[in-house]
């Protein structure tokens, strides 16, 4: 059984967030520390204010994070509100907590009052598509090409 939370309510996985960062993308996080990374995950522990982080239990094992930000692509503040930062960890995946979590997190965005949302993604574009999000166009970003997609909550 997958369950979805607010990152605010279960701080203790911050520590393994920010592990599961440094080495899924480890150029983006080079010289940092974790503890420096950990602190990102602090700023994104929030209920009613952006940005706002989940996290993803599966058997009450952490499975999984998304966040809902200001913006899609901080090079591009138009497009916001943003989902982002979604990760499964390997062991979990193909197992439906991505989509579950990229649901959640529209589900925040409709909570909050937000009519659209917004994310750029390579690797979930079967997630977005399947819940029915519309292409919008590629953009670069980071010296990485992305496809920007929305979706009307």
């Amino acid at each position: 059984m997958i369950k979805i939370a607010f990152l605010v309510d279960y701080p203790e996985v911050i520590p393994t967030l920010a592990y599961w960062f440094r080495a899924q993308w480890p150029d983006y996080y080079a010289g940092r520390t974790l503890a420096d990374i950990a602190q990102d995950f602090h700023l994104e522990a929030n209920r009613h204010r952006l940005p706002v982080r989940l996290v993803a239990f599966t058997d009450g094992e952490l499975a999984g994070t998304i966040t809902l930000r200001e913006q899609a692509v901080n090079a591009l503040p138009e497009y916001h509100p943003g989902l982002g930062g979604l990760f499964v960890a390997e062991q979990h995946r193909s197992r439906s907590i991505g989509t579950e979590l990229v649901s959640a997190g529209m589900k925040v965005a409709q909570e909050q009052g937000y009519e659209r949302v917004y994310a750029t993604t390579i690797a979930a574009r079967g997630i977005l598509e399947r819940l029915g999000w519309q292409f919008i166009r590629e953009v670069w970003h980071n010296s990485e090409q992305l496809m920007l997609y929305h979706c009307e909550l």
